[in-house]
Protein backbone atom coordinates (compact mmCIF):
# COMPACT_ATOMS: atom_id res chain seq x y z
CA UNK A 1 0.00 0.00 0.00
CA UNK A 2 2.98 2.29 0.99
CA UNK A 3 4.95 1.34 -2.34
CA UNK A 4 1.39 1.97 -4.27
CA UNK A 5 0.81 5.20 -2.55
CA UNK A 6 4.31 6.65 -3.31
CA UNK A 7 3.54 5.64 -6.88
CA UNK A 8 0.71 7.64 -7.20
CA UNK A 9 2.24 10.93 -5.53
CA UNK A 10 4.90 10.41 -8.42
CA UNK A 11 2.60 9.73 -11.17
CA UNK A 12 0.59 13.02 -9.90
CA UNK A 13 3.65 15.02 -10.23
CA UNK A 14 4.29 14.12 -13.65
CA UNK A 15 1.15 15.88 -14.99
CA UNK A 16 1.82 19.65 -15.80
CA UNK A 17 -1.00 21.90 -17.45
CA UNK A 18 -0.95 25.54 -18.47
CA UNK A 19 -4.44 27.28 -18.49
CA UNK A 20 -5.10 30.18 -20.72
CA UNK A 21 -8.22 31.57 -23.47
CA UNK A 22 -8.47 30.22 -26.81
CA UNK A 23 -9.28 33.58 -28.40
CA UNK A 24 -9.05 35.93 -31.08
CA UNK A 25 -5.90 37.44 -29.02
CA UNK A 26 -4.59 33.99 -28.27
CA UNK A 27 -4.41 33.98 -32.47
CA UNK A 28 -2.96 37.37 -32.71
CA UNK A 29 0.84 36.01 -32.40
CA UNK A 30 -0.24 32.55 -33.90
CA UNK A 31 -1.49 33.83 -36.98
CA UNK A 32 1.06 36.88 -37.23
CA UNK A 33 1.52 40.24 -35.55
CA UNK A 34 -0.57 41.97 -38.63
CA UNK A 35 -3.92 42.27 -39.85
CA UNK A 36 -2.68 40.71 -43.19
CA UNK A 37 -0.77 37.99 -42.09
CA UNK A 38 -3.62 36.67 -39.47
CA UNK A 39 -5.72 37.73 -42.57
CA UNK A 40 -3.95 35.24 -44.71
CA UNK A 41 -3.82 32.63 -41.91
CA UNK A 42 -7.16 32.04 -41.64
CA UNK A 43 -7.82 32.04 -45.49
CA UNK A 44 -4.95 29.19 -45.32
CA UNK A 45 -7.21 27.39 -42.77
CA UNK A 46 -9.97 26.99 -45.45
CA UNK A 47 -12.49 29.52 -43.51
CA UNK A 48 -15.09 31.24 -45.35
CA UNK A 49 -15.38 35.19 -46.84
CA UNK A 50 -17.53 35.57 -44.40
CA UNK A 51 -15.96 34.13 -41.56
CA UNK A 52 -12.67 35.76 -42.17
CA UNK A 53 -14.42 38.86 -42.15
CA UNK A 54 -15.73 38.33 -38.79
CA UNK A 55 -12.40 36.91 -37.11
CA UNK A 56 -10.76 40.24 -38.90
CA UNK A 57 -13.20 42.68 -37.32
CA UNK A 58 -12.73 40.62 -33.89
CA UNK A 59 -9.12 41.04 -34.53
CA UNK A 60 -9.58 44.87 -34.36
CA UNK A 61 -11.58 44.90 -31.47
CA UNK A 62 -8.68 42.87 -29.59
CA UNK A 63 -5.90 45.34 -31.03
CA UNK A 64 -8.32 48.30 -29.11
CA UNK A 65 -8.62 46.55 -25.94
CA UNK A 66 -5.18 45.60 -25.66
CA UNK A 67 -4.60 49.57 -25.76
CA UNK A 68 -4.66 49.38 -22.28
CA UNK A 69 -1.65 47.62 -20.69
CA UNK A 70 -1.69 44.36 -18.10
CA UNK A 71 0.00 46.52 -15.50
CA UNK A 72 -2.44 49.72 -15.74
CA UNK A 73 -5.29 47.03 -15.68
CA UNK A 74 -4.06 45.68 -12.24
CA UNK A 75 -2.19 48.94 -10.24
CA UNK A 76 -4.95 49.11 -8.19
CA UNK A 77 -4.54 45.36 -6.82
CA UNK A 78 -2.32 44.13 -5.11
CA UNK A 79 0.40 40.92 -6.45
CA UNK A 80 -1.04 38.49 -3.80
CA UNK A 81 -4.66 39.19 -4.79
CA UNK A 82 -4.07 38.78 -8.32
CA UNK A 83 -2.13 35.57 -7.44
CA UNK A 84 -4.50 34.24 -5.51
CA UNK A 85 -1.74 33.62 -2.61
CA UNK A 86 1.11 34.83 -0.83
CA UNK A 87 4.36 33.96 -2.59
CA UNK A 88 6.91 32.55 -0.71
CA UNK A 89 10.18 34.08 0.06
CA UNK A 90 12.16 31.59 -1.81
CA UNK A 91 10.80 32.49 -5.20
CA UNK A 92 10.31 36.53 -4.31
CA UNK A 93 12.83 38.74 -6.69
CA UNK A 94 15.54 40.24 -4.63
CA UNK A 95 15.24 43.39 -4.17
CA UNK A 96 18.07 46.53 -4.32
CA UNK A 97 18.95 49.95 -4.08
CA UNK A 98 17.43 52.69 -2.19
CA UNK A 99 14.38 52.26 -3.74
CA UNK A 100 13.95 48.69 -3.03
CA UNK A 101 14.02 48.63 -7.06
CA UNK A 102 12.90 44.64 -7.73
CA UNK A 103 16.01 42.83 -9.77
CA UNK A 104 12.89 41.35 -12.61
CA UNK A 105 12.87 42.71 -16.12
CA UNK A 106 9.65 42.92 -17.97
CA UNK A 107 7.44 41.38 -15.09
CA UNK A 108 3.92 41.43 -15.21
CA UNK A 109 1.08 41.41 -12.61
CA UNK A 110 -1.08 37.62 -13.43
CA UNK A 111 -4.76 37.98 -14.71
CA UNK A 112 -7.55 38.17 -12.11
CA UNK A 113 -8.68 34.79 -12.35
CA UNK A 114 -12.22 36.14 -11.98
CA UNK A 115 -11.35 38.38 -15.27
CA UNK A 116 -10.78 35.90 -17.26
CA UNK A 117 -13.60 34.13 -16.27
CA UNK A 118 -15.23 37.63 -17.65
CA UNK A 119 -13.68 37.08 -20.90
CA UNK A 120 -15.19 33.32 -21.64
CA UNK A 121 -17.07 30.55 -19.49
CA UNK A 122 -14.70 28.69 -17.25
CA UNK A 123 -14.91 24.95 -16.08
CA UNK A 124 -17.10 24.94 -12.56
CA UNK A 125 -14.37 25.10 -9.85
CA UNK A 126 -14.91 25.22 -5.97
CA UNK A 127 -12.39 25.78 -3.36
CA UNK A 128 -11.20 23.08 -1.48
CA UNK A 129 -9.39 24.43 1.74
CA UNK A 130 -6.10 23.72 0.52
CA UNK A 131 -3.50 26.48 0.23
CA UNK A 132 0.08 27.91 1.75
CA UNK A 133 2.66 30.24 0.35
CA UNK A 134 3.49 30.02 -3.67
CA UNK A 135 0.64 28.31 -4.91
CA UNK A 136 -3.62 27.79 -4.63
CA UNK A 137 -5.62 24.43 -5.05
CA UNK A 138 -9.15 24.27 -6.33
CA UNK A 139 -11.36 21.84 -7.54
CA UNK A 140 -12.43 21.71 -11.01
CA UNK A 141 -15.64 20.19 -11.83
CA UNK A 142 -16.01 17.34 -14.24
CA UNK A 143 -17.48 18.08 -17.89
CA UNK A 144 -17.01 17.50 -21.47
CA UNK A 145 -13.89 18.66 -23.59
CA UNK A 146 -12.30 19.17 -26.95
CA UNK A 147 -9.19 17.93 -27.01
CA UNK A 148 -6.37 17.37 -29.51
CA UNK A 149 -2.99 15.97 -29.16
CA UNK A 150 -0.15 18.01 -29.53
CA UNK A 151 2.77 16.98 -31.48
CA UNK A 152 6.21 17.44 -29.21
CA UNK A 153 9.08 17.13 -31.64
CA UNK A 154 8.42 20.34 -32.30
CA UNK A 155 6.35 22.41 -29.45
CA UNK A 156 5.91 25.81 -31.37
CA UNK A 157 4.43 24.20 -34.42
CA UNK A 158 2.74 21.23 -32.29
CA UNK A 159 0.85 23.77 -30.67
CA UNK A 160 0.02 25.94 -33.43
CA UNK A 161 -1.56 23.46 -35.17
CA UNK A 162 -3.47 21.79 -32.24
CA UNK A 163 -4.35 25.84 -31.87
CA UNK A 164 -6.09 25.62 -35.05
CA UNK A 165 -7.75 22.40 -34.65
CA UNK A 166 -9.68 23.50 -31.90
CA UNK A 167 -10.76 27.05 -33.31
CA UNK A 168 -11.87 25.80 -36.17
CA UNK A 169 -14.11 23.28 -33.85
CA UNK A 170 -15.43 26.09 -31.85
CA UNK A 171 -15.84 27.89 -35.44
CA UNK A 172 -18.43 25.35 -36.96
CA UNK A 173 -15.70 23.02 -37.85
CA UNK A 174 -18.12 20.03 -36.00
CA UNK A 175 -21.38 18.09 -36.99
CA UNK A 176 -24.08 21.12 -36.45
CA UNK A 177 -21.87 23.84 -38.43
CA UNK A 178 -22.79 25.62 -34.97
CA UNK A 179 -20.12 28.68 -33.51
CA UNK A 180 -19.70 27.00 -29.92
CA UNK A 181 -18.20 30.20 -28.52
CA UNK A 182 -16.08 33.42 -29.65
CA UNK A 183 -13.49 32.53 -26.89
CA UNK A 184 -12.99 29.45 -24.94
CA UNK A 185 -11.20 28.39 -21.48
CA UNK A 186 -8.25 26.16 -22.71
CA UNK A 187 -5.22 23.60 -20.55
CA UNK A 188 -2.68 22.55 -22.10
CA UNK A 189 -1.16 19.16 -20.55
CA UNK A 190 1.99 18.13 -20.94
CA UNK A 191 2.90 15.01 -19.71
CA UNK A 192 6.24 14.01 -18.23
CA UNK A 193 8.80 10.80 -18.04
CA UNK A 194 10.55 9.84 -15.12
CA UNK A 195 13.67 12.44 -15.61
CA UNK A 196 10.70 14.77 -15.84
CA UNK A 197 10.93 15.90 -19.48
CA UNK A 198 7.64 16.28 -21.74
CA UNK A 199 6.81 13.28 -23.42
CA UNK A 200 3.31 14.11 -24.89
CA UNK A 201 0.94 16.58 -24.87
CA UNK A 202 -2.69 17.65 -25.46
CA UNK A 203 -4.15 20.81 -26.06
CA UNK A 204 -7.88 20.87 -24.22
CA UNK A 205 -11.36 22.93 -24.66
CA UNK A 206 -13.51 23.74 -22.22
CA UNK A 207 -17.07 23.27 -24.10
CA UNK A 208 -19.64 26.27 -22.53
CA UNK A 209 -22.43 25.19 -20.84
CA UNK A 210 -24.77 25.70 -23.96
CA UNK A 211 -23.27 22.68 -25.17
CA UNK A 212 -22.23 20.95 -22.25
CA UNK A 213 -25.14 18.09 -22.23
CA UNK A 214 -24.64 17.10 -26.07
CA UNK A 215 -21.76 18.50 -27.28
CA UNK A 216 -21.21 19.05 -31.16
CA UNK A 217 -19.31 16.46 -32.58
CA UNK A 218 -15.83 17.34 -34.23
CA UNK A 219 -15.51 17.00 -37.84
CA UNK A 220 -11.40 17.00 -37.78
CA UNK A 221 -10.61 13.32 -36.76
CA UNK A 222 -7.86 14.39 -34.35
CA UNK A 223 -10.28 16.44 -32.02
CA UNK A 224 -12.14 13.90 -29.75
CA UNK A 225 -14.76 14.85 -27.08
CA UNK A 226 -14.28 14.18 -23.65
CA UNK A 227 -15.18 13.57 -20.14
CA UNK A 228 -13.27 14.23 -17.30
CA UNK A 229 -13.56 13.88 -14.13
CA UNK A 230 -13.09 16.37 -11.02
CA UNK A 231 -9.87 16.60 -10.19
CA UNK A 232 -7.99 19.19 -8.02
CA UNK A 233 -5.43 21.54 -9.69
CA UNK A 234 -2.28 22.95 -7.51
CA UNK A 235 -2.01 26.64 -9.36
CA UNK A 236 0.60 29.02 -9.70
CA UNK A 237 0.06 32.02 -12.02
CA UNK A 238 2.64 34.10 -13.99
CA UNK A 239 1.70 37.18 -15.84
CA UNK A 240 2.05 38.39 -19.60
CA UNK A 241 0.56 37.14 -22.71
CA UNK A 242 2.77 34.13 -23.44
CA UNK A 243 0.29 31.28 -23.71
CA UNK A 244 2.20 30.60 -27.34
CA UNK A 245 5.52 30.92 -26.21
CA UNK A 246 6.74 27.07 -25.50
CA UNK A 247 10.09 28.55 -24.34
CA UNK A 248 8.23 31.29 -21.58
CA UNK A 249 6.29 28.17 -20.12
CA UNK A 250 8.94 26.09 -19.73
CA UNK A 251 11.12 28.87 -17.88
CA UNK A 252 8.23 28.86 -16.09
Amino acid sequence: KQWYQRRVRGEMLRLLAVCGLLTITFSLNIGGNDESTYESALKEQGFSKEDVELFIQEYRDAHESQEVSDEEAAASVYWHVTRGYVECEMFKKKEYGYHGKRDCTGCLKPKLFSEICAECECPPMEGVGITGCGFVARRMLGANWAVTSIDTSDKERGQTEAYWRLFRYINKGNNRGARIAKSAYVITRWFLNDEFQVESGQMALYIPSAFQAKPPSPADDKVTVEAWGDAVLYNRAFGGDITNNPEAIDKH
